[in-house]
């Protein structure tokens, strides 16, 4: 009879422990095969330390060797990886029945397990407020799982955002849904010492099963196939606490489908969800009403309730975090909590405030068990944006932060420290991490070389500089020549067309902000004035009057710091703009007035040209309308010897402007006429759009409404494709005087109701949209 043959007729064989027999007188004929001659079963005997007659009850089935005898045997004979496991196999499933005739039965009552079974769950952690959210997810899953499969539910998130705490709150509150056991380890997956490995794991989870010492395998095959075995059928609940890794608790997941399988990880476990079909919870910092919350419970509300503000602010000190609130809420005793929150302002010794001397209730401890299991490249990466000021980022920045690599690179690192929950990725795909992080982050960056760390900070500093330039050079193709180099290349998100230039604008701009100060702190003094300069267009279209000012404060002062004499005669004129802009009209006439003579003294025609139409608006904010109709008849005057065709429509826009609000209507109808043309010719939607609105409201003081109506909804479509918000309302405003005046009451109520709107949205007061209707 052929090997296979006799496999296969003793897999027939009903009674394990002759199947176990047959298997074992197999893998002796092929080991004497092998060798070529008989094996000397005393011998045998003396090698695996037992006598010939056990030996030979091993052999015939009578009686089943210990786990670590059985595992010498089928070492000695020379066993493959598959016999080991099939033989293992076999051995498991006589060791489960010889359990089940002891432990159920007619002694049994209700055929229930006689020994005690495992309640091993750690109390619930008191207080627990929030996450209302993820549990009705974790109760769907449940909810909605299949009869035949585990429930798996993995909830991750980064350290101290209340893993543990969540898990144990939903294990206790279904516990009595699962009466054969519940199971718990701590698989120390971030400890300084080594995790927790599979087979101490399950040895201990066997022997909570009742597995008698000398009857569990060695092996951790031989451990998962009888921890199975024996919890087949059982309605248990496995709590598989702060694991590492997926192969760390793949060992761990019980076959049946009655069991609950609850993992808490500090990483994402994707590939359980893939093979396993794992259900992934990610946490997040709490909300503020639940932040608050936790500190309720831990000081009391009355407390709490005594000191709002105070409170409030601790809350966002703390980043939110449960750990930290934790801390915090023992640290504070008996103190007022503006004492705590004195010291948690400085975010440099955060950290040092918020710490512990036990490691897992040690913030700067916990983050870094996690960091110093990151790879090289993402561990880089991470200390690298600590040197990054901004809020937020993508794959585009971290790439010039790390200098050298793609953005799709950048991006796989990124992805990295996303799935460890060292940063979040938002839906907007950029990616972020709480303050407490970002101050960690800070403290790695300082393990770097003050050259690495410069070198890191020009780079970026040099990639929000081309951004920016070009940007804006998408938002008015023909100022390009008004902004700075963009400098060299580097790869960046689309801004092809002026929605993606304003998408950017509106993502970057919270970090532009950051860069801006940090650059000028530093002494990076032209990249300051730089990137103050390319965000000018984007902060007056979406009416960000008073953020633009304080940046081209910050702009001016560096570049009277750095930049040439031009550039501070420029400098003071985009100030200046500013200024006029928020009503501050005063300090914007001195500095114009300052900009035309620094301008004259150096010839640069362009530059009086652009400061004489600055002051024609500082004028008009003034009410000096002659004085505005001087300095326009200037500024196209100057025209004449420029060769610019563009500043010719800007001079001639400009005195149709003055001229129209001094009653001169028919030769403000035809120098609006003339800078259309003009913009038209150039193809500047901007231009154009202006010229039509000015052109609309001579036509409405002409007594011609219906027409003026033809140009003011040119205007708006042209605002609309720009996305230039600020004018749009302005535009409304006259619309729906126009409106009024042919009669049309309804759209000229929408009209106005959408311009008091756009208004309200941009923050302007009620003069401006009073002198929008004027």
């Amino acid at each position: 009879m052929s090997d296979e043959t006799s496999r296969g007729a003793a897999e027939e064989t009903a009674d394990p422990r002759r199947r176990l027999a047959a298997e074992l007188s197999l893998l002796i004929l092929r080991a004497e095969r092998r060798r070529g001659h008989a094996i000397d079963r005393g011998l045998l005997a003396r090698r695996l330390n037992v006598s010939r007659s056990s030996l030979y009850a091993y052999l015939n089935g009578t009686t089943l060797p210990r786990g670590e005898v059985f595992d010498r045997l089928l070492h000695t004979l020379g066993a493959t990886d598959l016999e080991l496991r099939r033989l293992s196999t076999v051995r498991d499933e006589i060791e489960v029945g010889r359990r089940t005739a002891r432990d159920f039965g007619p002694g049994a009552p209700h055929g229930r397990v006689v020994t005690p079974l495992p309640r091993q769950l750690p109390p619930a952690i008191a207080g627990f407020v929030g996450r209302r959210p993820e549990l009705a997810r974790l109760d769907a899953v449940r909810a909605e799982a299949g009869a035949d499969t585990v429930v798996i539910a993995a909830i991750d998130g980064t350290a101290g955002v209340g893993k543990t705490t969540l898990g144990l709150h939903w294990a206790h509150r279904l516990a009595s849904g699962y009466p054969d056991g519940q199971f718990h380890v701590n698989l120390h997956g971030f400890d300084p010492e080594l995790p927790v490995p599979p087979e101490q794991a399950l040895h201990g989870f066997l022997q909570a099963l009742g597995a008698a010492p000398e009857a569990i395998p060695t092996g951790l095959d031989g451990k998962i196939a009888l921890y199975r075995s024996l919890m087949a059928g059982r309605r248990a609940l496995v709590f598989l606490d702060n694991a590492r890794t997926a192969a760390q608790v793949r060992p761990l997941l019980p076959g049946s489908p009655s069991c609950l399988v609850i993992i808490t990880s500090r990483n994402r476990l994707e590939s359980l969800a893939v093979r396993e079909g794992a259900h992934c919870v990610s946490l997040g910092v709490l909300p503020a009403g639940d932040a608050r919350g936790l500190l309720e419970n831990r000081l009391g509300a009355h407390r709490v309730g005594a000191e709002p503000a105070a409170t409030d602010e601790l809350v966002e000190l703390c980043s939110r975090l449960p750990l930290a609130l934790s801390v915090a809420s023992a640290r504070v005793g008996r103190r007022p909590l503006t004492c705590l929150v004195d010291r948690l302002r400085d975010v440099q010794h955060r950290l040092d405030a918020l710490g512990s001397d036990e490691p897992d209730l040690d913030l700067r401890t916990v983050f870094q068990t996690s960091y110093s299991l990151l790879p090289d490249p993402a561990a880089r990466l991470f200390r690298l944006l600590g040197t990054h000021p901004g809020p937020d980022t993508d794959e585009y920045a971290c790439a010039a932060l790390l200098g050298g690599v793609s953005a799709e690179t950048a991006a796989r690192i990124l992805a990295v420290l996303v799935r460890v929950n060292l940063l979040e990725e938002r839906a907007d795909g950029r990616f972020r991490s709480h303050d407490l992080l970002r101050a960690f982050a800070r403290q790695r960056a300082e393990e770097a070389s003050s050259g690495e760390r410069r070198a890191a900070l020009r780079r970026v500093l040099d990639y929000y500089v081309y951004g920016a330039v070009r940007a804006s050079q998408r938002l008015r193709p023909y100022r390009a020549d008004e902004l700075p180099s963009p400098g060299r290349p580097w790869p960046m998100a689309a801004t092809s067309t002026v929605d993606g230039a304003m998408s950017w604008f509106t993502a970057e701009l919270p970090t532009l902000r950051a860069m801006i100060a940090q650059a000028a702190a530093h002494g990076y003094d032209a990249h300051a004035w730089q990137l103050t300069w390319a965000v000018t267009v984007f902060l007056r279209r979406t009416g960000r009057r008073g953020e633009r000012v304080r940046l081209h404060r910050i702009g001016l002062a560096a570049a009277e710091r750095a930049g040439t004499p031009l550039v501070r005669a420029v400098g003071k004129r985009l100030l200046a703009d500013g200024l006029t802009r928020l009503g501050e009209v005063e300090e914007a006439h001195e500095l114009l007035e300052t900009s035309l003579e620094e301008c004259r003294a150096l010839g640069d025609a362009r530059g009086v040209f652009q400061a004489h139409l600055s002051l024609v608006r500082l004028w008009e904010a003034r009410g000096g309308r002659h004085e505005a109709l001087r300095h326009a008849e200037a500024a196209l005057a100057l025209t004449a010897g420029m060769g610019d065709l563009l500043a010719r429509a800007d001079g001639l826009n400009a005195l149709a402007r003055q001229q129209l609000l001094l009653g001169l209507d028919e030769r403000s109808r035809v120098h609006a006429k003339r800078a259309l043309a003009l913009y038209e010719r150039l193809a500047f939607t901007e231009g154009e759009a202006d010229a039509l609105r000015t052109l609309g409201r001579v036509e409405l003081r002409l007594g011609r409404p219906r027409d003026a109506i033809g140009c003011l909804l040119r205007a708006r479509e042209l605002n609309q494709r720009l996305d230039d918000r600020f004018w749009e309302a302005h535009v409304l405003a006259d619309l729906a005087d126009a409106y009024e005046l042919v009669g049309e009451t309804g759209r000229s109520r929408v009209s106005r109701a959408e311009a008091a709107e756009a208004f309200e949205r941009l923050r302007l007061p009620v003069a401006e949209a009073a002198r929008a209707a004027r």
